[in-house]
């Protein structure tokens, strides 16, 4: 068996049966899911960036291999946060970041690919994904990172 981390995007891609996700731009699969909650495989390379986009439900990213990932977090209070995600808890890296409910999030991978599990709860019930006419003006500090996480 090979290691993920030895994996090039498009073999762990065809490995764990991942399907392109239109509008949010990642690779993803589906793990589980129930009437209390669901995970997905998300894949991001640098072209498949996590478009920003808002969820009702609580979501938590977990990181399983590759290269760490930046998150941004837009709150609905006009904060914003930038995290990034990954096995490097001495450089400020976090294993795990929790997206709470109604904030918008875009996300991009720091190197080759990165896989996460992103579970939810409640279960998944759909998303808002943004676009050039979409008013981020409560977070004036952030818009050079929000341009870059929005498709088209």
């Amino acid at each position: 068996m090979t290691s993920l981390d030895v994996m090039t995007a498009g073999e762990v891609i065809d490995t764990l049966g991942l399907e392109y996700l239109d509008g949010e731009g990642v690779w993803i699969s589906l793990l589980w899911r129930s009437d209390h909650g669901s995970a997905i495989y998300g894949f991001l390379t640098p072209d498949d960036f996590s478009a920003l986009h808002v969820l009702r439900e609580d979501e938590m990213w977990v990181h399983v291999a590759g290269a760490p990932v930046e998150m941004l977090l837009l709150h609905p209070d006009g904060e914003h946060e930038v995290r990034v995600l990954g096995t490097d808890v001495a450089a400020g890296q976090s294993p795990a970041e929790l997206v709470p409910a109604s904030t918008w999030q875009g996300s991009r991978t720091l190197g080759d690919w990165s896989l996460v599990v992103c579970s939810l709860a409640p279960p998944f019930s759909g998303f808002t994904l943004a676009d050039r006419s979409t008013d981020f003006s409560a977070w004036p500090d952030a818009s050079d990172r929000i341009g870059g996480l929005i498709r088209g």
